[in-house]
């Protein structure tokens, strides 16, 4: 059953509870053996057989009324040498669990036999984490309050309230928007503005400066904890606050953060009676064992509970051949299900929701082998909402656990690192899921040899930027080698920054990425469109196989291969750790085979400091929805070491942008004056655009060779990343036209320099020259930037724009940078798809119509010029949750 869309951010087109009665269908089926049976019913009792499914008045006999009674019944039956299929039904009501029911070996059936555990016929027993809280009396206007009784005893706190099944809101400030849930309901952090890439001398990681309309007081202020997006969007910490200096307006917390909280950062308070001013928020005093709810409108507090439970199932070491199946499970502050070194036992057909907190969610696999996570609906989850760890990586062994067919969404409630699905260590699956709606990523993935098909995955990396719906790194060198990522439907991953209020959406994700040197992975067939940033993005990615794809409509281009160099703070700080990750398997027989395995990282580099190798783009479609969007975007790349061909560009008017520009001979007289003016100063007509304060940083300099511009990164007050940049004096340029601004460059150190014109009017527009930023090595060499001047109506124009000048930058934090010969000349360009071949990539490739026969689901006609280059049909039809075939049921 694919699930189908209508173009736009589409959610799945069942229900809830079309979905149970979905598996209602499939699971509730005669078994061709019946073996033993058991019953459970809340109606039961212990003291009976526990072999009939109602009691009966004449015997008083009829089902257990526990699962441990029937697990004991199980258990004996095993040991008395009964090895035909066992199985417990369970019969509708209401189970509560303070603690998790446990499964060990001794309840364990063999391969054939299994004991299982369903529901009974159509029935939905309910498995839950959580007590009622009773005896409510009124508080403050609508504030209600009751005893905790058992739930003040819980460790840590009361951390979870459910209201008729659905969590509620700690007291917190300010107030939760429930119009805007992810931009609304913050304050931001006061202090200093600083770039937040850019390192900080003295930052520490637990100091909050609070603005002084955001000065809060607390009875207790040691219970108050701050939920915070610290310094990068990427997740949030939740820390207790240690001390409040009202005067200075400055909050330590009680720990550290990921990262320093700087000026514009979001974060809210939580965990304070003072703050319970709104519908659907509570607070518990667990020292007095009371608890204070103000119920949603217009509601009575009946119908509360506060989850109690750690966990509500466990597959402990050693369990084997048992199957779960049918039940409703809800209230948890762990992993709701966790199998630990379990082997060949299923969980399938169950709803899990509202379960996990901080650092819990749905159901967790590890050490095991052949497991299966199926057929499930997982929604409203504290972190993850599956994570399959197992197999060993030195040996390549696979694990096999399976998560496939589940229909995953609303995760990573509280801690927004939280994924629908985590996958660790080898060969464990993600296959045929529907995952959305999430604050980061659908798929993140570490090990190797992973199989990550079929899965339709939209509208995550909801709150949270940088980010990508399926997600790898490769800081060990090692990590993904192996893993398969094919045919996925990915599609409205927008991408979400926020600072200071300031909310930008879509931004800054992708569909597919491939972060900090992944090797080895296989991109085969997806279909991505409408992404924040882009379909993919290989970060440093080596030794990829991308082919057969579709990338179209994406924001700012459709794929990216962004390559380090040696130069590069990314190369230097995580060489050690690759070097590590290498040399742990490189000897290990299993790994002598595996694509780019016979390069030692410290041979990577190229001579001119390149590090990215062995990646192959080919036969993909790529079609920007606009002729203003690239095609792709393409850095540091040496095209003698990546292939790229056999693919088909397209964008609408069949003019393509590849951010690569080449153009014919220079024409007519150079715009630019020469650099003249005292040695030692500031050249004539020279001014600066940015510097750190406290000296001279570019000044003119004569040799041998004649008169160069010195730009100097020494910063003079101690700040990293003191980035230097001037500008000449301002010339006039013609609208549409386009021009080549060239010059020899060297630097004192090899690193990052600026060539580039610039026309801005402050407060008004700024436009820039695409692609200014240049690889500037020790050696002399020259540098050329080709642009063309937006003409009216064009990105970029400004009716106001009329001056232009030139402008030279240093990026680094130390050396000089030295600029001889710049001139500027008009010139006739040449199409960016014939610069791209230049460099020798592409040469295959077509600029064509794809020519869909239906779009909408991702159909060519049969005279598609793709076909030609080898392109092989997608299966649409078979992405997302399938009904299981007759003769498997």
């Amino acid at each position: 059953m694919i699930v189908r869309t209508n173009g736009t951010s589409a959610g799945f087109s069942m229900n809830s509870s079309a979905l149970l009665i979905f598996c209602a269908a499939l699971y509730c089926v005669p078994a061709a053996s019946r073996g033993t049976e058991w019953f459970v019913s809340p109606h039961g009792n212990d003291a009976w057989t526990g072999s009939n499914a109602d009691s009966t008045s004449g015997t008083l006999d009829g089902p257990f009324a526990s699962l441990e009674r029937a697990r004991e019944a199980v258990r004996k039956a095993r040991a008395a040498g009964d090895r035909t299929p066992q199985t417990v039904f369970v019969r509708a009501g209401t189970y509560h669990l303070k603690d998790a029911f446990k499964l060990e070996s001794p309840d364990s059936g063999e391969a054939g036999t299994p004991v299982t555990w369903t529901a009974y016929k159509d029935e939905k027993p309910v498995l839950t984490g959580a007590i009622s809280i009773q005896n409510w009396s009124p508080w403050k206007g609508q504030i209600q309050q009751a005893p905790l009784g058992d739930a003040a005893k819980i460790k840590g706190g009361v951390r979870q309230l459910l209201f008729n099944g659905k969590r509620q809101i700690l007291a917190r400030y300010p107030n939760a928007d429930a119009s805007d849930p992810v931009a609304g309901g913050w304050a931001f952090a006061d202090g200093q503005s600083w770039p937040m890439y850019a390192d900080k001398p003295g930052e520490d990681k637990h100091t909050l400066e609070v603005k002084e309309a955001d000065l809060r007081s607390w009875a207790k202020p040691e219970e108050v904890e701050v939920n915070v997006f610290p310094r990068y969007n990427w997740w949030n910490n939740r820390v207790r606050i240690k001390s409040v200096d009202t005067a200075s307006r400055k909050v330590t917390l009680a720990g550290d953060c990921s990262y320093a909280i700087r000026l514009g950062d979001r974060y809210f308070f939580q965990n304070a009676l003072e703050e319970l001013d709104a519908p659907g928020e509570w607070y518990a005093d667990n020292k007095a064992g009371t608890l204070y709810f103000w119920p949603p409108e217009g509601a009575k507090a009946d119908g509360t509970s506060v989850v109690v439970a750690s966990s509500l199932l466990k597959f402990e070491q050693g369990t084997h051949d048992v199957i779960w199946r049918g039940f409703t499970m809800e209230g948890c502050e762990g992993m709701a299900v966790t199998f630990t070194g379990s082997e060949r036992c299923t969980f399938e057909y169950n709803w899990l929701r509202a379960v996990g907190e901080w650092n819990g969610g749905g159901v967790n696999v590890s050490n095991g082998r052949d497991n299966r996570v199926r057929h499930n609906l997982i929604e409203s989850i504290g972190n993850t909402g599956i994570a399959l760890r197992g197999g060993d990586v030195a040996t390549l062994t696979a694990a096999g656990n399976i998560a496939e067919h589940n229909h995953i969404h609303h995760f990573g409630i509280y801690f927004k690192q939280g994924a629908g699905i985590a996958l660790e260590g080898v060969g464990n699956k993600a296959e045929h899921n529907h995952l959305h709606h999430g604050p980061r990523f659908a798929i993140a993935h570490k090990g190797n040899r992973h199989q990550i098909s079929y899965n339709h995955i939209h509208d995550v990396s909801l709150e949270t930027e940088d980010t990508g719906a399926i997600y790898s790194g490769g800081r060990d060198w090692i990590t993904p080698r192996g893993t398969v990522i094919s045919y996925n439907y990915i599609h409205d991953i927008p991408g979400f920054s926020m600072h200071d209020g300031k909310a930008v959406t879509p931004n800054f994700a992708w569909g597919i990425y491939l972060d900090d040197n992944s090797g080895g992975a296989d991109v085969i067939g997806n279909i991505v469109t409408r992404c924040g940033r882009a379909a993919m993005h290989g970060h440093g990615a080596r030794d990829c196989v991308v082919e057969n794809n579709i990338f179209i409509g994406n924001k700012d281009w459709q794929v990216d291969f962004h390559g380090w160099t040696i130069q590069q703070n990314f190369w230097e700080r995580h060489l050690p750790t690759m070097v590590a990750g290498y040399e742990s398997v490189a000897e290990s027989p299993a790994w002598k085979g595996m694509r780019g395995m016979d390069l030692h990282p410290t041979k990577a580099p190229l001579p001119d400091g390149m590090t990215m190798r062995g990646n192959r783009f080919q036969r993909n479609i790529v079609e920007s929805q606009s002729a203003e969007v690239p095609v792709v975007s393409l850095l540091r790349i040496p095209f003698s070491h990546n292939t790229l061909d056999y693919n088909v560009y397209w964008a609408p008017g069949g003019t393509v942008r590849t951010g690569f520009q080449t153009a014919g001979e220079n024409e007519g007289p150079d715009l630019l004056p020469p650099l003249e003016g005292e040695l030692g100063m500031t050249p004539k007509g020279w001014r600066p655009s940015s510097k750190p304060a406290g000296q001279q940083r570019a000044v003119l300099q004569r040799t041998d060779t004649g008169s160069h511009l010195q730009l100097s990164g020494e910063s003079a007050d101690g700040h990293s990343k003191a980035a230097v940049t001037y500008a000449g004096e301002p010339i006039k340029l013609e609208p549409g036209t386009t021009y080549r601004l060239e010059a020899r460059m060297r630097a004192s150190i090899a690193g990052k320099g600026e060539l580039a014109v610039h026309s801005f009017i402050n407060k008004v527009y700024f436009w820039m020259s695409p692609r200014s930023s240049v690889d500037v090595g020790t050696e002399w060499t020259q540098r050329e930037v080709i642009f063309t001047v937006p003409s009216p109506g064009a990105p970029g124009w400004n009716e106001q724009m009329a001056l232009f000048a030139p402008r030279l930058g240093w990026r680094c934090d130390s050396g000089t940078l030295e600029v001889s010969d710049l001139h500027l000349h008009r010139v006739t360009p040449k199409s960016e798809m014939e610069a791209l071949q230049k460099q020798g990539a592409d040469t295959h490739s077509l600029v064509a119509d794809p020519l869909w026969a239906d779009k909408a689901n991702f159909e060519l006609r049969a005279d598609s010029p793709a076909w030609k280059q080898g392109f092989q049909r997608i299966p649409f039809e078979q992405i997302g949750p399938q009904l299981r075939p007759t003769s498997l049921r």
